[in-house]
């Protein structure tokens, strides 16, 4: 069908699958790649050149200069100090030693998963942070980490992370951020790599992203939940079916993390993430905090942003109307999807989360369908310009160098997507009405998305029951300008700031890059945003149009 692809698109709600049982042959190919990617490896010029094999497609990644010897580092060095070592885009503080730091050594992967958990069990932490050191020379420089955390013994499953340490700040004087990608069962590599990361890939070339928001915050990108992008379990059982689970392997797979970077504990943190993150972001949180109540944490948990977000299925039960306002579908095919449009409500309102996933699954094919529409994450984009790096990170040198050996890639999980149907009208809105007593919520949202359109989660905000709902209600709607342009409105009452983005889709981050960053970064150092435009009390409003001074025209 013209619009396959609509299925394997991500970021968004559960829009796709089914509830199927996962059998055991499917499920051992989520976890190893039968047939790894086929790559061919020359040193030409000095430069690593991967002719990818994959598909029937031939597209080459040119990396940056490195020596023939990779996979070996001569160890004359002081161990004491690899751990304080940055590379050439990072400022190197606090070193301990005169002598020459070490670079930790590439690990030499025979094809088997890095998995950090039996290191800190010995208490060997430090070692850990060494293993799990990325040779940077195949990321354009970047420092980074990366490996695997056992979040469940039974069933084998384990979390993937890469983190990346700020930019040519202390790590322990800037906030940082975990990223959680939606789906359900789409990879935070995307986000990596196509939103907020140090770099992206163009025409199968890895290049730097300019609007990064690792200048200002360190990353940590969680493939989230079990089974989603690199992450794995080797039972069906391991699979996560609701938000207590994941939130609890979150939980488990940070307290891990903080063992093998103790310098993050008391880093103000905030999660981050969209779509789907709608419950995943709010659920991490809930964790904490509960954990922080018991003085069974020491996280230093600041603050929650999310994108986008799916928080209640109200937020979607006028999914077709955004289609109609926009000129895609004309009344007469607005009637005719009518049917598909009540027996979705009926299920939101029987509380049937399996059947509501199909009904809304049938509803958006057929609007998609009628409107001759691609995707359904931004009303002007043709084609979504993400997903390009799957070819590249499945590439044998680049998979060895993240330390993920032979684990098969899975950009959308369908099977994570599927556990999660039951979880599916299950509403978050709860949590974020206690969240917000104690850490501020940024929501942003792109005005051209047509799966969660900003007017309804802007109106779903507007329910929200917290000690500071009325100064939100009663607070003054800003242009927010950047580069001296209108780049949106924003909105602060309380520890809530809503803010719309101009021109962007689901996506906010991929379609304005640079208003995303400065906007997120002005946020987590509790910098006030642009007021310019001069006053929009509703009170000046209501003068400026008495006095009918809007628009003259002969």
């Amino acid at each position: 069908m013209k619009y396959v692809t609509f299925i394997l698109v991500l970021c968004v709600i559960s829009v796709f699958g089914r509830v199927a049982e996962v059998k055991k042959d499917e499920l051992n190919n989520l976890i190893i790649d039968e047939k790894p990617v086929k790559t061919q490896q020359s040193i030409v010029n000095n430069t690593v050149e991967v002719n990818i094999v994959n598909n029937n497609t031939d597209n080459k990644v040119h990396e940056k200069p490195i020596d023939e010897n990779t996979n070996v580092t001569k160890k004359t060095c002081d161990t004491r100090v690899e751990d304080n070592l940055l590379d050439a885009n990072h400022t190197n503080t606090n070193t301990t030693s005169s002598n020459k730091p070490c670079e930790p050594e590439a690990r030499v992967d025979n094809g088997t998963a890095l998995i950090l958990t039996p290191y800190l069990k010995e208490g060997k932490a430090r070692e850990a942070k060494r293993a799990a050191r990325v040779d940077s020379k195949l990321f354009l420089g970047f420092k980074s980490y990366s490996g695997f955390l056992t979040v469940n013994e039974t069933y084998n499953s384990n979390i993937f992370f890469w983190y990346f340490p700020v930019l040519n700040k202390p790590v322990n004087e800037s906030p940082w951020i975990i990223w959680l990608q939606g789906g359900p069962g789409a990879s935070s590599l995307t986000g990596l790599f196509d939103e907020i990361g140090p770099f992206t890939v163009v025409n199968s070339t890895l290049k730097r992203n300019p609007h990064t928001w690792l200048h200002n915050h360190s990353l940590l990108f969680i493939d989230n939940p079990v089974g989603t992008g690199y992450s794995f379990t080797e039972h069906n059982e391991g699979f996560t079916t609701n938000m207590a689970t994941y939130s609890n392997h979150l939980f488990i797979a940070l307290k891990q993390f903080l063992q093998i970077f103790p310098e993050l504990k008391t880093v103000p943190l905030y999660l981050a993430g969209e779509s789907y993150a709608g419950k995943y972001v709010p659920a991490m949180a809930m964790e904490i905090h509960k954990r922080k109540e018991k003085l069974e944490s020491e996280i230093n948990l600041q603050g929650l942003i999310i994108g986008n977000a799916y928080v209640d299925p109200e937020v979607i039960s006028h999914i077709a109307l955004p289609f109609h306002y926009f000129g895609l579908l004309e009344k007469e095919q607005l009637e005719m999807v009518k049917p598909l449009i009540d027996a979705f409500q009926e299920s939101i309102r029987n509380n049937n989360s399996i059947e509501a996933k199909n009904k809304w699954n049938s509803l958006v094919s057929v609007l998609l369908f009628i409107s001759s529409q691609k995707h359904g994450y931004n009303f002007l984009r043709d084609d979504l310009l993400v997903g390009k790096y799957v070819s590249f990170l499945k590439t044998t040198p680049v998979k060895r160098a993240i330390h993920v050996g032979d684990i098969n890639f899975e950009w959308v999980n369908m099977t994570v997507n599927v556990n999660l149907a039951p979880d599916f009208l299950s509403s978050t809105k709860p949590m974020f009405e206690r969240l917000l007593e104690h850490y501020r919520v940024l929501a942003y949202c792109g005005q051209l998305d047509q799966m969660l359109p900003c007017v309804f989660t802007s109106e779903n905000y507007r329910t929200w029951k917290w000690s500071g709902s009325e100064e939100f209600l009663n607070a003054t709607r800003f242009p927010y300008i950047f580069n001296n342009r209108l780049a949106g409105y924003h909105k602060t009452g309380g520890r809530l700031t809503e803010v719309v983005f101009r021109g962007a889709g689901h996506m906010v981050p991929l379609d304005k890059p640079a208003p995303a960053e400065n906007l997120v970064a002005r946020w987590t150092h509790s910098k006030p945003l642009s007021r310019r435009y001069g006053l929009l009390e509703g009170s000046y409003i209501q003068e400026y149009i008495r006095n009918n001074t809007i628009f003259h025209y002969l």
